[in-house]
């Protein structure tokens, strides 16, 4: 495939599609970092909502113990 560099733009090119291609290896490897800790944030996210549920859940049944 050919590459075009863009003009004033240090580390991106245009394929023969026009697409925009980042060929900058660092900032390659720091947009995969952020995104990987943006994953990490939300499964610990979910974990604390399933954490969450789980203690009103509880809550709920040892309520309608007492009161039963």
């Amino acid at each position: 495939m050919k590459y075009t560099k863009i003009e004033g733009h240090h580390g991106y090119v245009k394929d023969e599609t026009g697409a925009v291609i980042n060929t900058n290896r660092e900032e390659i490897d720091a947009a995969k970092r952020r995104k990987a800790e943006r994953k990490k944030q939300e499964n610990e996210i979910n974990k604390l909502k399933d954490e969450v549920s789980d203690i009103k859940k509880m809550l709920t049944q040892i309520v309608e113990k007492l009161n039963g």
